[in-house]
């Protein structure tokens, strides 16, 4: 076997070995992952504790662990989470006291931007209606000159064959 293939074989083994060596040793329970991906890593950015690779994110899987071991619940783990860390380690804020309004505001400003639209729009359509009425209120008068050449018009194509509108019929509204 040539040296390179056996140096690369070697240095493969050795990857293996370290990898296994850093690798968590215990498994852990599934709900280890749902609670934290509750918490947010203190030393990651914008990633959970579930998520997270890091060497305190490992530790606080295993206080999670070992707190479900001891049959405490969902809320009383956060709790001790919230009592250590404060409320920032929440990846979704508590919804008390001056953090209501991180959820209220996006509703309140949903609300009063449909509602100003609905407004709006209800008067541009009034406006336009009004306009629309206003247009066809108003009669354009016809002078007799083009009334002749319409009416002569509409006699040429009654003579092709084809229909010609009913020049007494009231012209359709827009």
């Amino acid at each position: 076997m040539s040296r390179p293939l056996l140096a690369l074989r070697l240095a493969l083994v050795a990857c293996l070995a370290l990898g296994a060596a850093f690798a968590q040793d215990i498994v852990l329970d599934p709900r280890v992952f749902e609670i934290g991906n509750e918490l947010r890593c203190p030393t990651c950015v914008a990633e959970s504790v579930g998520e997270s690779s890091a060497a305190i994110a490992r530790e606080m899987r295993q206080i999670i662990q070992e707190q479900l071991d001891e049959g405490r619940t969902r809320a009383e783990i956060l709790a001790f989470f919230q009592d250590r860390y404060g409320d920032w380690i929440l990846l979704s804020p508590p919804r008390r006291g001056v953090l209501l309004l991180v959820w209220l505001l996006p509703i309140a400003a949903v609300v009063v931007a449909g509602g100003s639209l609905f407004v709006l729009m209800r008067r541009w359509r009034a406006a336009a209606m009004r306009r629309w009425r206003a247009a066809a209120d108003t009669v354009t008068p016809v002078d007799a000159e083009g009334l002749a050449r319409v009416r002569a018009a509409l006699a040429a194509t009654d003579e092709e064959g084809t229909s010609a509108p009913d020049p007494q019929a009231p012209a359709p509204r827009p």
